[in-house]
């Protein structure tokens, strides 16, 4: 099953979507190099669903974001803001 036919995301790197806040539309196998955020504290998912892991190229714990306002890191449930990679769910 297709999850959705669009997808994007924008992270900020305070809670409560305050700071450097960044948009994307597509996988990221590395947050910094991307971004040069070391941390994500909160998430806008405005399209589609996505997975955050909390180390670079998709690896480490998975996060499970659908279309939403997270305002904070322990709203998806991790116990820390570090984010090193996120990619689309295209099925399920």
């Amino acid at each position: 099953m297709v999850y959705g036919k669009s997808w994007k995301i924008r992270f900020y790197e305070k809670k409560d979507f305050k700071g450097q806040a960044a948009e994307c539309v597509e996988d990221c196998a590395s947050v910094y190099e991307t971004f040069k955020f070391q941390e994500v504290h909160s998430s806008v998912v405005m399209d589609g669903a996505w997975v955050l892991y909390e180390q670079p190229n998709y690896c480490g714990h998975q996060y499970f974001l659908e279309r939403g306002e997270y305002n904070n890191y322990t709203d998806w449930d991790a116990t820390s803001p570090a984010v090193g990679s996120f990619r689309m769910i295209t099925k399920f």
